[in-house]
């Protein structure tokens, strides 16, 4: 008997032959999309390695990933960070190529430039509404011109093109966006993504793209996108290139040692703090560092795997912590006319007060702990996320409360309501944890309701602070939906995310923990938990300045970002864009509430530091703020000032991308250029079987079902062949 198994890309699908008859088994959690991708791949005859995107030509013929090369340049000055990513397309092959990559930002990245550089040229790219940048980019595509386009898929997910590249040729794409740094606990950070981490999508929200795919196809790719979902025309034909593009950040199943080796990134930081430093680490690269003789450090790390995020942290020497800064830009980096300035910007930076540990006094909590157990999450994830759990029931005191939330496909509750923290409960919920495995979809949005909504009535008549911690990766393309129920259902919860694992969604953690007035941790390996988890507790046992409101000393009210300011805990400062009239002479006004008395104080903008791009940031923040106001009643109006507000400080947005064209014609009409997508690897960590394709239904189910589908199948094969053995003897 023949048996002749082809595995196919993203998914559970087999192609089994029993003799002549061929048998095909495909588990019940493969979408219609994917099961159309499937069928050209089974039908092209090659073996595609899982979760691999690898063009197959119109003769059927595999073809090569397309080479890139990553290098990043920083210059790190005063709270403010300037890069520059230079991504080199090589086309090692004999044939005129058009190449897509998509790549991760930091979500609050402003990014405000590209050049296109073709041999010893270099043409500066446009900002442009978007649907004109993508026409723009295909007229010159279609005209034989190298040309370039930098779009955002989601505001920390950038793709970026290139048209007719030669045989044998390469060219660079270079860009450039500004980046607040962190302060937290005295200490100063940076972290660079390398890697995207593919997303889950509910099934609610699938159905809904599939049906606008049908119904409306000006708003089809924009869906498409958010959704994860392949891009298809109304008539039924495919958009190659986005399918492509949008396959490769789909979820799907993973094995770590049959994927293609990781894209290799080199980064180079020129740091210059203003002051002595006691500390300089780079926490998961190892890294060269140089002193430099004008007091700046010099920091490499040459050609790594792009395969987990970078974190760059440096610490003052004691006493050298700043308490408050202020820095000040007069008007526009990309000025479009010689008039005056009319606007400052600033960013400010402000510690709260500071108390002793002792005199801060730990008021009673309901906690609630919620675990993501998803596939996603599978081996040293899943291990963080429950180290991460015991370290927070071990800091709760007995006059507390707490719940333990858990889900994946579905979301269960550790026990009904909330309970004392008594030995007896907390020994149970601590066996809880430890049975808790990573398996199936991430099906966020009912746990994160009912950790919201679940409110323990007693609790909350004896005033109890109620926070919500929520432990996970946040591989889920639902962003919007999650942040539009965090702000309707908050209440008096608030929201503190941690990220787990080496590539997390930074970009939905860091904007939920916003909204929900709290904080957002990363911890990227397991011997950080302990640490991390102890620190978290002790600055949010206690709010230092709650209700933080900011005037000018006249009373009227900058225009400031983030607008939902966040409590103020222990080492945790405040950090707000601000725009405010040029050579304004007034001085800025904080004031809050410290437990019941009213705190205030007074900055003065005049005396300050000056520094470049932060109204690129300020910008960025209000884009960013429109985008999480946006529903279906006032979506025109929104996406009208995001375009305005883009096109005016020159910012890629949901509205606006950067192209660059070389006017000399490349590529003659008469050759065909061939599309490539390039692979972008996948997260250090993820594990064979660790990423389950996108259902609501029980994975383990499914998987038994096919194997006793395989069973059945092969049952029957040996039945077949039995019978007909039986036959030949008998005649």
């Amino acid at each position: 008997m023949k048996i002749d198994v082809i595995r196919l890309a993203s998914g559970f699908c087999h192609s089994v032959s029993f003799g002549g008859a061929i048998i095909v088994l495909w588990a019940a959690f493969a979408s219609p999309s994917q099961a159309a991708v499937h069928s050209d791949n089974r039908e092209s005859g090659q073996e595609l390695s899982q979760g691999s995107l690898v063009f197959i030509d119109s003769n059927g013929q595999r073809q090569q990933r397309l080479p890139l090369h990553t290098k990043v340049e920083m210059t790190v000055s005063g709270m403010t960070n300037r890069v520059t990513l230079i991504q080199t397309f090589e086309n090692n092959t004999q044939d005129w190529i058009n190449g897509r990559y998509m790549f991760p930002l930091p979500n609050d990245a402003a990014v405000d430039q590209m050049h296109l550089i073709v041999g010893d040229r270099e043409i500066e790219g446009e900002i442009q509404e978007k649907k004109q940048a993508k026409r723009t980019f295909d007229t010159a595509k279609q005209e034989g011109k190298r040309a370039s386009l930098v779009e955002q898929l989601r505001p920390n997910i950038f793709t970026t093109a290139v048209a007719n590249l030669g045989p044998n040729e390469s060219l660079q794409v270079k860009i450039s966006y500004q980046q607040q740094l962190a302060y937290q606990d005295g200490e100063f950070s940076l972290r660079f993504p390398m890697v995207v981490n593919p997303r889950y999508t509910p099934q609610i929200f699938k159905d809904q793209a599939r049906r606008t795919l049908a119904d409306d196809n000006s708003q089809a790719l924009s869906l498409a996108a958010l959704m994860d979902e392949p891009y298809q025309t109304a008539n039924g034909n495919s958009n190659f290139e986005h399918m492509m593009q949008l396959m490769q950040h789909s979820v799907r199943q993973y094995s770590q040692s049959e994927s293609t080796s990781p894209l290799k990134a080199s980064l180079h930081i020129s740091l210059n703090t203003g002051f002595e430093l006691d500390s300089l680490q780079s926490v998961y690269h190892p890294v060269s560092k140089q002193v430099l003789s004008d007091g700046s450090i010099d920091i490499r790390l040459l050609n790594t795997d792009a395969n987990r995020d970078f974190l760059l942290k440096w610490k003052p020497i004691v006493g050298s912590r700043p308490e408050a800064a202020v820095y000040k830009q007069t008007g526009l980096s990309h000025q479009t006319s010689a008039l005056p300035a009319k606007d400052d910007y600033a960013l400010l930076m402000l510690m709260p007060p500071q108390g002793n540990a002792e005199d801060i006094i730990d008021l009673p909590r309901e906690l609630i702990l919620v675990i993501d157990t998803s596939g996603s999450m599978s081996g040293e994830s899943v291990a963080q996320a429950r180290e991460a759990l015991l370290e927070a029931l071990s800091g709760l005191a007995e006059h507390d409360y707490f719940n333990l939330i858990e889900f994946n496909s579905n979301y269960q509750h550790f026990l009904p309501q909330s309970v004392p923290a008594s030995s007896k409960n907390l020994k149970q919920a601590r066996a809880f944890v430890n049975q808790l495995q990573a398996n199936g979809g991430t099906e966020m949005y009912g746990a994160l309701q009912a950790a919201l909504k679940d409110v323990n009535r007693e609790q909350e008549e004896l005033k109890r602070l109620r926070q919500v911690i929520f432990i996970t990766d946040g591989a889920v393309s639902n962003e919007s939906a999650l942040f539009e129920l965090i702000t309707n259902q908050l209440g008096n919860n608030r929201l503190f995310t941690i990220g787990i694992g080496s590539a997390p969604n930074s970009h939905f953690m860091q904007r939920a923990a916003e909204l929900g007035k709290g904080t957002f941790t990363y911890i990227g390996k397991q011997n950080e938990v302990k640490q991390k988890v102890t620190t978290l507790f002790k600055q949010i046992s206690h709010p230092v300045v709650s209700d933080v409101q900011l005037s000018f000393s006249d009373g009227t009210v900058p225009e400031y970002w983030p607008a939902n300011i966040p409590d103020l805990y222990l080492g945790q400062p405040l950090m707000v864009s601000i725009k405010m009239p040029s050579h304004s002479q007034q001085q800025l006004v904080v004031s809050g509430n410290i437990g019941e008395q009213f705190w205030q104080r007074s900055l003065n903008l005049q005396a300050n530091q000056s520094a470049a791009g932060l109204d690129l940031l300020w910008a960025r923040q209000y884009i960013s703020a429109l985008e999480l106001s946006k529903s279906s009643l006032n979506q025109e109006r929104v996406e009208k000032q995001v375009l305005a507000l883009a096109l005016k400080y020159h910012l890629v947005s949901s509205q606006t991308s950067l192209v660059a064209v070389d006017l000399t014609p490349a590529k003659p009409l008469s050759f065909d250029a061939i599309n490539k997508q390039i692979d972008g690897g996948m997260p250090l960590g993820w594990q064979a079987g660790g990423i389950l394709p996108q259902t609501s239904t029980s994975s383990r189910l499914n998987i038994l079902i096919g194997c006793l589908l395989l069973l059945l199948a092969l049952g029957l094969g040996w039945r077949k062949t039995t019978l007909s053995n039986e036959n030949q003897v008998v005649h």
